[in-house]
């Protein structure tokens, strides 16, 4: 349950509540309460955001049709795992766990892996021939 308490300015309260049953259809509530300020809580991802920004603007890339390097622009399509509502082009991505995954294939490409690709079709195509 979210229960919405008036502002505090930048202080923040969050309670946690966690419910259990226990032995002999009893009830266990453990609450657990942290204080601290918003830009406290922002400064992480701010950080994330001006690395991952200064390292996709040093990203270029060719095909294999082209001859020269472009640059790598679709920079916020990428970020918005660390926003609410980033400006993409394209289709927007709202599940935090795929556009995770984004950013993790991302970083495999670049460094020469081959991309986590959860539906194993090579294999499982393969094991029916």
């Amino acid at each position: 349950m979210i229960k919405y308490l008036k502002s505090a300015g930048d202080s923040k309260k969050a309670i946690d509540e966690y419910c259990s049953e226990i032995f002999m259809d009893g009830a266990h509530t453990l609450v657990t309460y942290n204080v601290c300020e918003d830009s406290l809580l922002a400064a992480g991802v701010i950080i994330d955001l001006i690395l991952l920004t200064e390292l996709f603007s040093r990203l270029s890339y060719r095909r294999d049709t082209d001859d020269n390097f472009r640059r790598f622009d679709p920079v916020l399509s990428f970020l918005g795992y660390l926003m609410k509502a980033p400006e993409v082009v394209g289709p927007q991505v709202n599940s935090l766990t795929r556009q995770r995954l984004c950013i993790e294939n991302l970083f495999r490409v670049l460094v020469g892996l081959p991309i986590e690709d959860n539906l194993l079709l090579n294999f499982r195509l393969n094991a029916r021939a």
